[in-house]
């Protein structure tokens, strides 16, 4: 896959490439604690925290695009687009996460609107989906910034406590978001 460029400010330009083994360890450094690590990866890992090589595991399928957003030659961010079922017409949001050192400053929304224009433009979907915890409104409201609304409510089992969180999406039709 082809880097993908996006002109954050003057100065900045992020490229999402597709993830490799080395960007591991970054982004697994930037969950703290458990709560973080949850909040990012659910119960998709078993155990806190997690090693660059359990990473690799997660994304061992045809069927995902794990990408890496850089910014000046430094790992900012990182995205995982899966598809969810046979249906190629639907692409799914996971593993979202920003250098806590730089959130807030809109990389978030950039990385989120690459990843958008990838799936709407190199694959060619109709739908968006992504999941949230109710628990992390920094990043339900960065999903609602840049058009995702919420079609619905679940509940999870997260290491023995129930959580909750939205079901998100965001339609493209005729190459516009809705």
């Amino acid at each position: 896959m082809k880097s993908i460029q996006y002109d954050i400010n003057k100065q900045d330009f992020m490229t999402l490439r597709p993830f490799n083994i080395n960007d591991a360890p970054t982004i697994l450094n930037w969950c703290k604690d458990k709560h973080a690590f949850r909040l990012w990866c659910a119960d998709r890992y078993k155990d806190y925290p997690a090693k660059p090589e359990e990473m690799m595991e997660q994304y061992n399928s045809n069927n995902m695009y794990p990408l890496t957003a850089v910014v000046d030659n430094l790992i900012i961010g990182h995205i995982l687009l899966r598809y969810p079922s046979e249906d190629k017409t639907v692409i799914r949001f996971g593993f979202v996460i920003v250098d806590d050192s730089k959130r807030g400053k809109g990389y978030g929304k950039q990385m989120l609107r690459l990843a958008i224009d990838h799936a709407k433009h190199k694959l060619g979907v109709q739908k968006i989906t992504l999941g949230v915890f109710d628990n992390n409104p920094s990043a339900i409201h960065c999903y609602e910034s840049v058009g995702f609304v919420v079609t619905g409510t679940d509940t999870y089992a997260i290491d023995g406590e129930e959580w909750t969180g939205k079901e998100m999406e965001l339609v493209i039709k005729n190459n516009l978001y809705r």
